[in-house]
């Protein structure tokens, strides 16, 4: 029988198979499940809604009809997500053993330090890929093209800014790094699991030209995370990064 142990502080910890791949990955999964399943009955709502006599089809392609309904599916799926793995991390020391419980190891200038050396690195690879190596190609156009069709008041700004300066990074981050990068690193040295989780960190962006700089800056938070043992660091650096690409976007 697999039995586990009270630590020293008369605490039971979580099963030693935690954070496993599978379980990880599966995770992964249902965040693109529910994300596909919401942006489905989003996008059949609105479409319904739409008096124009144009066909559902034609409805389903036009961005000022579908796009505010699009952020709203991703918000609703996101929150979703986020109460399903509130759920599971609260249990067994969990959140404790993705670091999410602690601030960095490192002292506040050396954390600010290695974190812009390493993000302004990354920022200049992201110039470089986009002005020489696709410099006819707009990473993430339909992105912005959605971003683009949602119509400009406030409240709008307000929910785009908390999908995806606020929700997303908390979301990515305990996904990618806290239970994906945990879970490699468990079986793997330290590189090869922060590069794995990079990579899906990356493809589930569904994105080809701009999965090479999506995938350097999940790494580059991946090595953060690892440097300073602080699932908050990356969380905090990941809506920083996030709000100002939004901004500047």
């Amino acid at each position: 029988m697999n039995q586990t142990v009270k630590d020293t502080n008369g605490q039971k910890p979580a099963p030693p198979e935690f954070p496993g791949i599978g379980v990880s990955l599966g995770w992964v999964l249902l965040f693109l499940v529910l994300q596909i399943i919401a942006g489905v009955v989003a996008i059949a709502v609105a479409t319904m809604g739409e008096g124009s006599g144009r066909g559902m089809g034609e409805l389903a392609r036009d961005l000022s009809v579908i796009a505010l309904p699009t952020i709203w599916s991703l918000v609703i799926s996101s929150l979703m997500m986020l109460g399903l793995l509130w759920l599971y991390l609260r249990k067994e020391d969990r959140i404790s053993l993705i670091r999410l419980d602690r601030w960095s190891q490192w002292s506040l200038y050396k954390t600010v330090g290695v974190a812009a050396l390493l993000i302004g690195a990354g920022l200049g690879f992201n110039y470089a890929y986009g002005a020489y190596v696709i410099p006819d190609i707009e990473m993430q156009e339909q992105l912005r093209k959605l971003f683009a069709a949602i119509p400009d008041t406030y409240a709008n700004s307000a929910l785009l800014f908390v999908a995806i300066a606020v929700i997303a990074p908390l979301l990515e981050e305990l996904l990618f790094r806290g239970l994906l990068q945990n879970a490699f690193a468990r079986k793997l040295p330290i590189w090869a699991a922060i590069a794995l989780s990079a990579l899906v960190f990356g493809a589930m962006h569904m994105d080809f030209y701009a999965m090479p700089p999506l995938m350097l800056m999940g790494a580059i938070f991946g090595v953060i995370y690892h440097l300073t043992g602080s699932l908050r660091v990356t969380i905090v650096l990941h809506m920083i990064n996030n709000a100002a690409a939004l901004a500047l976007g």
